[in-house]
């Protein structure tokens, strides 16, 4: 895993010329987050192509139009106030659809109204960006607060699935993907079909439409640098994490089979992790059951470090001796609790 995490970082750069970027955004009911998103994009570093920022309202019935509507025409924002219904879609790949219908550049930057973008983006952007690649990802944080530490489980948890999604990449085998810091091609989308066949489901613009992509990436990076990070403000709704990660766990009936092959596998090695450590709590297990409890836990944690490290927040680390044990708990109650459906999506 070491190996498909490194091989999935940029290389060095050529002498490409930048080009021009679209930043497409849905918003539903984020008037409280808006002001924050709205702030950071005005701040972006000067951009040496021309860049817009495309801002979808989508059906929001609190204030986001009203705030939105003041910043139409600054720093390339352009609002779409969306309140159609179309056949086939739910969620907001309705919104998204509208957006990257609109957009007049063929990179497409994708974030969430939740999101605090840093300065330096575009231009971290544009160094992976040649005319040859047509997917980047790149890495994010969850705060509830924007004073709230990084120091939680949920971004050493968050951290484990970028690895999973850099390795993913590099073989050409898609496992996960983040939708608020995602950049590929609006040729690649059209290409590909763009939302056809998962327009249906709450979910899957980000994993999802990967794997549909996949077969026409020409060159897939994962870029982890600082100047690319972005930073998610979720708040302390407990429902709303709570019906996320059912919603995204009900998406593996739609999963291709070497993803559903090894879900069952991570499933199944959970289970018996959790037999292993009652073996030993009880002192029934032996030399041999402890030696592979132990193996697989340096293992992990080395893994885990040496990505640490390249998104500078090695502090993290600290947390695995918790999420090893609550991490396999929460796998496996998800993966349960979402193969029954039952979720709210705003």
């Amino acid at each position: 895993m070491a190996k498909g995490l490194f091989k999935a970082l940029p290389k060095e750069p050529g002498n490409h010329r930048p080009e021009p970027i679209s930043i497409i955004i849905a918003a539903r009911n984020e008037a409280q987050n808006l002001p924050r998103l709205l702030t950071s994009l005005a701040q972006l570093h000067p951009y040496a192509a021309e860049h817009e920022v495309i801002i979808v309202n989508d059906h929001s019935t609190d204030d986001s139009m009203e705030i939105l509507s003041n910043w139409q025409g600054q720093f390339g924002i352009r609002v779409i106030n969306y309140q159609e219904a179309q056949e086939g879609f739910i969620g907001k790949k309705a919104a998204l659809l509208k957006g990257i219908e609109a957009a007049r550049y063929d990179i497409l930057a994708f974030t969430d109204a939740d999101c605090k973008i840093p300065p330096e983006w575009l231009d971290e952007i544009s160094r992976v960006m040649d005319p040859e690649t047509d997917y980047l990802l790149g890495y994010s944080t969850i705060l509830a607060t924007e004073t709230e530490s990084s120091l939680t489980l949920v971004n050493f948890e968050r951290s484990i699935y970028y690895i999973l999604a850099a390795t993913g990449l590099s073989y050409r085998k898609p496992i996960t993907a983040s939708a608020c810091n995602m950049i590929y091609r609006k040729s690649l989308f059209q290409k590909s079909g763009g939302f056809d066949g998962i327009g249906h489901l709450p979910s899957g613009d980000d994993d999802l439409l990967l794997m549909k992509m996949m077969p026409n990436i020409r060159k897939a990076y994962y870029n982890p640098a600082p100047a690319m990070q972005i930073t998610s403000i979720e708040g302390h709704d407990i429902a709303r994490h709570y019906h996320k990660n059912i919603r995204r766990a009900s998406k593996f009936r739609y999963h291709p089979t070497y993803l559903k092959a090894l879900s069952s596998f991570v499933f199944l090695y959970f289970l018996l992790f959790y037999v292993a450590l009652i073996l030993l709590v009880m002192g029934k297990g032996d030399f041999l059951l402890l030696g592979t409890v132990a193996l697989k836990s340096v293992l992990e944690l080395g893994i885990s470090q040496r990505h640490l490290v390249l998104v500078q927040k090695t502090h993290l680390g600290i947390l695995y001796f918790a999420q090893i044990i609550i991490f396999p708990l929460q796998f496996i109650f998800y993966a349960i609790r979402g193969s029954l459906g039952k979720y709210s999506w705003k």
